[in-house]
């Protein structure tokens, strides 16, 4: 009786416990920043520094996002954004650092997820028409007299 009662004070104290996380580029042993000399650091050299960039915009290549998050989640609780950190290499026509920023969890903004939902064309059909509607329009039912040959 007294190990189940402790084991299960165990298992609920682990319940509690908060997990760290950390997302996307994360900084090598050794390293304290990103950092790239302007008009000297090339596309090549920062990429062979720092590896591939967490983001590159699709219709421009002179612009590369190197982002690290760090969130705490505990329980039924939820999950806390604790650090954020975005480094910027701009670059110039000819490939060559023309700018390095830096951003922080202080510099986001807040965006509001509108949860409305858009309705579409037509009647909403209930669960039992879904489940009646469907009987024999599938991909097996197949007419024999009209089957191609």
């Amino acid at each position: 009786m007294r190990l189940a009662l402790a084991l299960s004070a165990l298992l609920l104290s682990t319940a509690c416990v908060s997990i760290r996380d950390t997302h996307g580029y994360a900084i090598e042993r050794g390293e304290t920043e990103l950092t790239a000399l302007e008009g000297i650091d090339t596309k090549e050299s920062v990429l062979a520094r720092f590896g591939e960039p967490s983001v590159r915009p699709s219709m421009s290549d002179d612009v590369w996002y190197y982002i690290s998050t760090t969130t705490n989640s505990r329980a039924f609780y939820q999950t806390e954004t604790t650090s954020r950190d975005i480094i910027v290499f701009a670059f110039n026509e000819d490939g060559t650092v023309a700018d390095v920023l830096e951003f922080d969890l202080e510099d986001g903004q807040q965006v509001a997820i509108n949860d409305r939902v858009t309705r579409t064309r037509g009647k909403e059909l209930s669960f039992l028409e879904q489940l009646i509607g469907g009987v024999g329009k599938g991909a097996g039912a197949v007419d024999p007299d009209n089957a191609p040959q």
